[in-house]
């Protein structure tokens, strides 16, 4: 699955401070932080690691990049959100990025139908929910019936369709579902990884029709063991703008070969971050156990790695995409304002203009000014750090001022005597670009971007705003010109689904379309459809290497740097294995330290 992201990874109070803290509240004293676990059966279908055993009572600390928003998963769709959520929560089947498969999740097993349409899953017995609920198929039904239900809009009815039409999900016993996909729909097992709603505690909810307002940041402050699930920790505390304390769930269904459950780490303190570079310092300061490290801050942070035993992980490009749009939604608000005024809504919605902007950046500058020359520039929604899915023949947009200054010409455009540019009706091309203060390198990125454009006789302003606020402006009121974010990456182009197809939520430049509004965006629905469809590789290749063809013609999306992507993660931790994309600590469940 593909996020929004606002940084990668800090926070005001001393993350020692907290740990300290948290160690007063849960044992009453100021010394060691245990945690008394509740003593339950181990599942009769659990799950046994392979990972070496080791030993309970550590705690791990960790920056969040920005606070969550809900723990709903029907709502959310940021990054920091979904981090959270996959805490609590877990799905029919997993994904082991180290061995690049789906593996058994709360499914132990399955069986496929010649057609490849239809899929029994057979449950594991003895799974209790964070409660001490029994997990049941009536809570796999359930989440699908929440999930395609038209009072509950949300990205997962989207998601969990093929061309519209969602999967028939039926319960055939207590430990036995069935699902019936329309049509063949590659990725299906992957999906399956989606999280499992708990029907007991939602149910009532669901009836009412206040499903979407549960488990909201208020629940996690008042009453946070309401917000459940079968995942390895359960919400202990949260403080808004500051931090979240996840405690082990004593029902977790995995266990080691020993026959000790999972998972080791007592607690898991998340602190939620403003400011990137505060989050690297504490981590140079040996105050969190796990940070990304951004290119410009790899020499600093390493003078500290023996002093405060760490090592930092170079994995090479990152998965992550960035890139500027422009909003080309035709709309207006409730006042009949539209959202883009009409002349600057012709600029933007005129390839020519947006190819124009493509070649007046100077990535290669912004890789050695911004990423210390620790970066690959960008042309297409997928990075080369997939290998698997990368096409590396998009096309390209080098710095070069004589194309953009012909192509700007083509689209009637010209300069004045001063140099500034104007459009064929002599208004003056000056717009505004949002992107959110919390990433320095997306700030810097927007400075540099600000002065390519004044070469081109453009005049940029550049609103640095919180993440959530911009958020909001490019979901709900599109009150803005020009934006500047980033997505998190993905394993598989399905999750790119709400993204690049238009009736997506996250189809940024106009988003939720009814009807494609142009031909190329019709071709790329069609092929979108096409890949999902197929379980033959090379035909599922075929169609999302055109679909990044077409998007780096089109330039919806003027990508542009991908840094290469640096973990930074404390020698203490044992069971550590570093995936080539995804989370360093993805199995935080079988992590430990002495």
């Amino acid at each position: 699955m593909a996020f929004l992201y606002p940084v990668n990874f800090s926070k005001r109070d001393s993350l020692m401070g907290i740990v300290m803290a948290a160690a007063v509240v849960l044992t009453g004293c100021g010394g060691k932080i245990t945690l008394e676990r509740e003593v339950h059966p181990i599942p009769e279908d659990a799950d046994r690691s392979v990972s070496a055993p080791g030993k309970p009572g550590s705690v791990f600390v960790q920056s969040s990049p920005g606070a969550p928003n809900t723990f709903n998963k029907l709502v959310a769709e940021d990054a920091p959100s979904s981090e959270a959520i996959a805490l609590l929560m877990d799905g029919l089947t997993r994904y082991d990025p180290v061995r690049e498969e789906v593996v058994p999740g709360l499914a132990r097993s399955w069986e496929i139908s010649e057609d490849q349409k239809t899929f029994i899953f057979h449950l594991r017995r003895g799974v209790l929910w964070s409660d001490g609920h029994p997990f049941t198929a009536g809570d796999v039904v359930f989440t699908f019936q929440a999930i395609y239900d038209e009072r509950y809009p949300n990205r997962g009815a989207y998601d969990l369709s093929v061309d519209g039409e969602p999967f028939e999900v039926e319960k055939i016993d207590e430990h036995t579902v069935r699902i019936t996909t329309p049509e063949v729909f590659a990725p299906f097992l992957l999906y399956m990884s989606r999280e499992i709603l708990p029907r007991h505690k939602l149910i009532d909810a669901f009836e009412d029709g206040s499903l979407l307002r549960q488990w909201s940041i208020g629940t996690a402050q008042r009453t946070p063991r309401e917000i459940i699930g079968t995942g390895p920790y359960r919400l202990r505390s949260f403080r808004v703008g500051e931090r979240a304390v996840f405690e082990a769930n004593p029902h977790y269904w995995r266990a080691d070969e020993a026959g000790q459950r999972l998972p080791y780490t007592d607690f898991l303190v998340m602190t939620f971050v403003s400011d990137q570079n505060s989050a690297m310092a504490r981590f140079a300061n040996g105050e969190t156990d796990v940070e990304a490290i951004t290119p410009d801050n790899i020499i600093w942070v390493e003078r500290t790695a023996e002093r405060h035993d760490f090592t930092i992980h170079d994995r090479g490009p990152s998965t992550g995409t960035s890139f500027i749009w422009f909003n080309q939604h035709p709309g207006s608000d409730a006042n009949g304002k539209p959202y883009v005024e009409p002349h600057k809504l012709a600029w933007f919605t005129d390839q020519r203009f947006r190819q124009a902007i493509s070649h007046g950046i100077d990535r290669d500058g912004i890789i050695e000014g911004v990423l210390f020359n620790r970066g690959t520039p960008l042309w297409g929604p997928e990075s080369p750090a997939n290998t698997r899915w990368f096409n590396p023949d998009v096309k390209q947009y080098p710095l070069d001022l004589a194309r953009s200054r012909e192509l700007l010409r083509e689209a009637g455009f010209d300069w004045d005597a001063r140099g500034r540019l104007h459009d064929k009706e002599g208004n003056r091309v000056t717009f505004s670009l949002i992107t959110n203060h919390e990433n320095p390198i997306r700030t810097a990125m927007s400075m540099v971007f600000r002065e390519n454009m004044q070469e081109l006789g453009i005049n940029v302003q550049v609103q640095f705003l919180d993440f959530g606020t911009v958020v909001t402006k490019i979901q709900s009121s599109f009150d803005y010109e020009a934006g500047m974010l980033g997505f998190t990456g993905g394993i598989d182009p399905s999750g790119g689904m709400s993204i690049y197809h238009s009736r997506g939520r996250l189809h940024q430049w106009h988003p939720s379309q009814e009807q494609p509004a142009t031909e190329w965006e019709a071709r790329i629905d069609e092929l979108m459809l096409r890949q999902l469809k197929t379980l033959d590789f090379e035909e599922r290749f075929a169609a999302w290497a055109e679909v990044q063809q077409i998007m780096s013609e089109q330039v919806p999306f003027i990508y542009l740097v991908t840094p290469n992507a640096y973990a930074g993660l404390k020698n203490r931790w044992n069971n550590v294995e570093i995936p080539t994309m995804g989370s360093v600590v993805w199995n935080i469940d079988e992590i430990w330290a002495p």
